[in-house]
C-alpha cells in the first residue's frame, strides 16, 4: 500500500488483492497505513499516516456505511470513501484521497480486488529525481517534466508523446555515457559509434551493442538499449489511451533505470579515485 499511496496518479488501478479477503469490505483497512509524501510545511518529503474525517464520505452501490461483510456476499463489491493522510513531522498538513475499491475479474476468472485513486487535494507534487535531471538538458528536462506530469494526469498519448522525444534526441548522448564506464567494452562501442556516422546506419548500434554494455545494465538479460529505440517506431496515434498511458510509464521506468546506473557507475569510480589519492598522499 505505501507504493500505491505514495506513486499511484488519479484512476491508476493498484491490486489489493487476487482471493476473497474479508478486510478489503471495509473502508477502515487502510487505517495507520503510513507512505511518503511531500510536505509543504517541511519542504521536502516525509512520514504521512492515514485517518478518517469524522463524517467520511461512502458512496456505494450498496449504501451500507462501513459495509458490513455479511451483506456483501452475494452482492458486487464497489464503494468509494474518502481518507486523508497527515504528515507525522508536523502533524499539520494533510493530503486528501478519495478512493475507490471494486472487484474486476482477472485473465483467470478469479475475482480481484482493485483500488484507485479518484481525487486528491492538494495535487501531487511530481519532479523529477536529481540524477535524471543532471543527466538531461534544459530541452530534454523540460519534455521529461511535462512527460512525467502527464502521466499524473492519465493522459496516454500526450505523455508517450514526450517520452519518445526524449529517447529519440538523448538515446546517442546515453551510448556516449556508456562507452566511458569501466566495466563497459569501450573500444567496440566506438566502433559502432564510428560506423554509424559513416554509414548512418542508426539500428546497427542498438542491435549490436548489448554484449558490449557494463554488467549492471547487461543484468536485465535483454538489451535496454534497443528495447528503447524500438519504442520510436511505432504509430502513435494508433494507440488508445490506456495502451499509450501504459507505454510511457514503462519506458519512463526503463530510461531512469539506465540514467540511475550510470550514474551509480560514474560515483563508484569518483569514490574509488579519490580513495586512491587518500592512500598516495598517506
Amino acid at each position: 500500500m505505501k507504493n500505491f499511496l505514495s506513486n499511484y496518479p488519479i484512476y491508476c488501478p493498484y491490486l489489493l488483492s487476487n482471493s476473497f479477503k474479508v478486510e478489503f469490505y471495509k473502508k477502515t483497512f487502510l487505517k495507520d497505513e503510513t507512505f511518503d509524501y511531500y510536505c509543504s510545511n517541511e519542504l521536502g518529503v516525509k512520514t504521512f499516516k492515514i485517518d478518517f474525517p469524522e463524517r467520511s464520505t461512502l458512496i456505494s452501490l450498496i449504501q451500507d456505511g462501513d459495509i458490513p461483510f455479511e451483506n456483501l456476499k452475494n452482492k458486487k463489491l464497489d464503494y468509494v470513501f474518502e481518507c486523508y493522510g497527515r504528515c507525522q513531522s508536523c502533524k499539520n498538513t494533510d493530503v486528501n484521497f478519495m478512493l475507490h475499491v471494486f472487484e474486476k475479474l482477472g485473465d483467470d476468472q478469479k475475482k480481484n480486488i482493485i483500488i484507485e485513486k479518484v481525487g486528491i487535494n492538494p495535487k501531487r507534487v511530481i519532479s523529477p529525481k536529481i540524477e535524471i535531471s543532471k543527466f538531461f538538458d534544459r530541452e530534454s528536462n523540460n519534455w521529461y517534466y511535462k512527460g512525467i506530469n502527464a502521466i499524473e494526469e492519465n493522459y496516454g498519448i500526450g505523455s508517450l508523446a514526450y517520452f519518445r522525444r526524449i529517447v529519440e534526441k538523448e538515446l546517442m548522448h546515453i551510448i556516449k555515457e556508456i562507452k566511458e564506464l569501466p566495466d563497459s567494452h569501450g573500444l567496440e562501442i566506438q566502433k559502432l559509434l564510428d560506423e554509424h556516422e559513416l554509414n548512418g546506419t542508426v539500428s546497427s548500434i542498438y542491435d549490436n551493442i548489448f554484449h558490449h554494455l557494463p554488467s549492471s545494465l547487461k543484468s536485465l538479460g535483454d538489451n535496454p538499449i534497443k528495447l528503447l529505440y524500438n519504442q520510436t517506431s511505432e504509430g502513435l496515434h494508433s494507440m488508445k489511451e490506456d495502451e499509450a498511458l501504459e507505454k510511457a510509464r514503462l519506458i519512463q521506468k526503463l530510461l531512469d533505470f539506465v540514467i540511475v546506473k550510470i550514474n551509480e557507475e560514474r560515483s563508484n569510480i569518483k569514490d574509488l579515485k579519490e580513495a586512491i589519492r587518500g592512500l598516495k598522499r598517506e
